[in-house]
């Protein structure tokens, strides 16, 4: 699957590129884009967008303008992580912790059209109502 990261941050933000690593290994196509004004992941199977506190009023500008898309877009990174209540106003999937790992397992389950409901540290919520999955330590 093809998989567009967008870091709200700079590119000294070495968890994009930890991320695509780990994907590029589990066969996945990864590319990182850095704050871009207008993202184009019209390609994409599967798009992510990190933030942290101080930039999560940038992730909700950049989410907002790729939602015409159609396409499924994750919010991850700190910003999510304490607040995934908030994070969940803006899209549909949030990854709570463990992001490698949560990505892979979305990536593959979407990838091969079966049910994401059953991934740990993934809230998602369907037309009806909000699901917060478990917490799952990976060690």
């Amino acid at each position: 699957m093809r998989i567009t990261l967008i870091s709200t941050s700079n590119k000294q933000d070495k968890g994009p590129r930890i991320i695509a690593s780990f994907l590029e290994k589990n066969k996945h196509q990864v590319e990182i884009l850095y704050s871009p004004e207008k993202p184009n992941c019209k390609d994409s199977g599967l798009i992510v967008v990190s933030a942290n506190v101080s930039t999560c009023k940038k992730a909700s500008k950049i989410i907002k303008a790729l939602k015409k898309l159609n396409k499924p877009i994750v919010y991850a990174g700190i910003y999510p992580s304490l607040y995934p209540a908030e994070a969940i106003k803006e899209t549909d999937l949030v990854i709570l912790k463990n992001p490698k790992e949560t990505i892979l397992e979305l990536a593959n389950k979407l990838e091969n059209f079966q049910k994401i409901s059953d991934i740990p540290n993934l809230w998602f919520k369907t037309s009806k109502k909000r699901i917060s999955q478990e917490l799952k330590q990976i060690f």
